[in-house]
């Protein structure tokens, strides 16, 4: 069996079998799914997809993007970027977080350690 979901007409998340589907039709809206109930659309802006899939753990972290938190490894504050990877390189996957949204991933942060290293010479000459 394979779910999909969709949208219905008041924009409510709906999830169906791809068996129920009986057509689909392209237009100048995104493709709409035709079944013996009626009709549901498939969500094509980021604001429909985050009502359709929120539920499975998705957020707007930014204007640009949808994220899965449950796939969020690590957050740097100060790049405002979640990592996918922990640790995280130069290589590894982002996205960006908005100062708006950094409240939705800031208990990913992990604080730095500094190793704390006593000073070799005295400050003020010998004692």
């Amino acid at each position: 069996m394979s779910f999909i979901t969709l949208l219905d007409r008041n924009g409510k998340p709906v999830v169906i079998e791809m068996n129920d589907v009986l057509s689909v039709t392209s237009t100048s809206d995104g493709p709409v799914f035709h079944t013996r109930v009626g009709q549901l659309y498939y969500p094509t802006t980021l604001e429909e997809l985050q009502t359709a899939y929120s539920v499975a753990g998705f957020e707007r972290l930014d204007r640009t993007n949808l994220v899965n938190l449950n796939q969020v490894q690590a957050f740097d504050q100060k790049a405002r970027r979640v990592y996918f990877d922990n640790p995280w390189d130069k290589e590894s996957k982002f996205a960006t977080v908005s100062e708006a949204n950094v409240h939705k991933v800031e208990h990913l942060t992990k604080e730095e350690t500094a190793a704390y290293k006593p000073a070799r010479k005295p400050l003020f000459g010998r004692f």
